[in-house]
């Protein structure tokens, strides 16, 4: 499967080249999709000496596959919060995405981005108890901060809630505009951060074999490589199937939480939607993204050279503008209003027990089942790909459609988990921490800096 999305194919971005010397920067920002721009957009006349490093190309990761949806109503992550941390917290969350929203149309009209940004109302609904006791949370916090709430308008739904003034729009023509103005920054293409460490104050990073020395380094990548203690065991990753349909829309957006159903109105003749796969003829392109276990995503300082942002759960449009505000607020004033609420040294696990089962679950096929229960033997359609174990040893191996064979490592480069082939996309994948390598070996996304070492 090629992973194109109707973003990718409407638009082209403008080309940046890879790096070709040591270099040394105040401030390098890592990951060039919507959240690295928009804080490159902020930085661009800070005087500031600034760089912005993407392993593959602009917006071609999360941002290019996302749909885009540009709204503060995030599902049921009120409730969530809510019940977790308080009622003052759940507010915080709300008015750092509500200034996020208003932050995105201020940008659109201030620069004149033609980005087919269109207001709307968002619908988020459920038909099993669980999550419809969290909807009737959420509409009651809601209304008691002011707004106007619009309820049970959807079919097939228990309980459901809308809100006016959410919107949709082009995510890669959004870039393009914020591109546009970034004449300051210096910008690099297929330039992938392999290392980084610390030295007489800098941060030391290996990109494509050349030192980069930065006084500040902004990790804003979907899974950044440089997590430390236990990090990796606060996301998980998820992937979904995104479906271009033809047939008519009222133009607003719904989510059923029960069945994970979701769709956008696209055009005057196409929806969007994601929803549980079974027909592989029907998938036009799939998304990733880090479910954050303490409900929050982690936005903040590391240390004092080191700042991150990652696990937006599904909501990268605002929570994007969220991270680059908060993180610009941080190196410019060293101090933002929202510091403590995503600060990513704190969480509280205690009511994920669900997404904990899960992340087990995805480190038990990784570590142990994968390497117990593979093949013995190798028989494969074309364009199929298993794990077999030959001569006492694992190995991946692949058919291609001329019915050639290639073997693999099937070792995940990042923390050796045992990889699993994905039919669907036609890509290797590895359950524990969500990194995809295609057909051949070669690495698609992170956290894995590394393609399968072929045999």
């Amino acid at each position: 499967m090629e992973n194109e999305s109707y973003w990718q194919h409407t638009i082209t971005l403008p080309k940046y080249p890879q790096i070709n010397k040591n270099c040394n920067y105040d401030v390098v920002i890592v990951g060039g999709g919507i959240s690295g721009v928009s804080l490159a957009y902020r930085l661009n006349n800070s005087n500031l000496k600034v760089a912005l490093f993407e392993s593959d190309t602009l917006g071609s990761k999360t941002t290019g596959h996302t749909t885009a949806k540009v709204t503060y109503l995030h599902g049921a992550v009120y409730a969530d919060i809510y019940q977790v941390y308080g009622r003052s917290k759940a507010k915080q969350y709300l008015e750092s995405n509500y200034e996020a929203y208003q932050d995105i149309k201020k940008i659109i009209e201030m620069e004149q981005i033609e980005c087919d940004f269109k207001e709307n109302i968002a619908y988020v609904g459920a038909s099993d108890t669980t999550n419809a006791k969290k909807l009737d949370c959420q509409i009651r916090l809601f209304k008691s901060w002011g707004f106007e709430v619009l309820e049970n308008r959807l079919k097939n739904c228990q309980i459901s809630m809308g809100l006016k003034q959410q919107a949709i729009f082009h995510p890669l023509k959004y870039l393009k505009g914020l591109l546009a103005q970034c004449k300051h920054i210096d910008i690099y293409e297929h330039s992938l951060v392999t290392g980084s460490m610390h030295q007489d104050g800098l941060v030391c990073l290996e990109v494509n074999g050349f030192k980069v020395q930065a006084r500040q380094v902004v990790w804003m990548t979907r899974y950044p490589p440089n997590l430390q203690h236990g990090y990796f065991f606060r996301i998980i990753q998820e992937k979904e199937h995104v479906i271009f349909q033809e047939g008519q829309s009222n133009g607003n957006s719904i989510l059923d939480l029960s069945t994970n159903y979701s769709k956008r109105y696209l055009d005057e003749q196409h929806i969007l939607m994601i929803k549980r796969i079974d027909d592989l003829n029907q998938v036009y392109w799939y998304a990733q993204d880090g479910k954050p276990l303490r409900k929050i995503p982690y936005i903040g300082k590391m240390n004092e050279q080191e700042y991150v942002a990652y696990a937006y759960n599904k909501w990268g449009m605002t929570l994007s503008h969220v991270a680059s505000k908060l993180i610009y607020d941080l190196i410019i004033n060293d101090e933002s209003k929202y510091a403590s609420l995503y600060q990513p040294s704190y969480g509280n696990y205690l009511k994920s027990g669900a997404d904990m089962l899960k992340l087990v679950k995805n480190n038990y096929h990784g570590m142990i089942k994968n390497r117990l229960v593979s093949s013995k033997k190798l028989k494969l359609k074309k364009q199929q790909g298993k794990v077999i174990r030959h001569q006492g040893r694992l190995l991946a191996v692949y058919k291609d459609a001329q019915e050639r064979i290639f073997y693999f490592s099937p070792y995940c480069p990042h923390l050796k988990c045992v990889v699993q082939y994905n039919e669907i996309d036609n890509t290797w994948n590895c359950p524990c921490h969500g990194s995809i390598f295609d057909c051949h070996g070669k690495l698609v996304s992170g956290p894995a800096t590394k393609d399968l070492k072929q045999y």
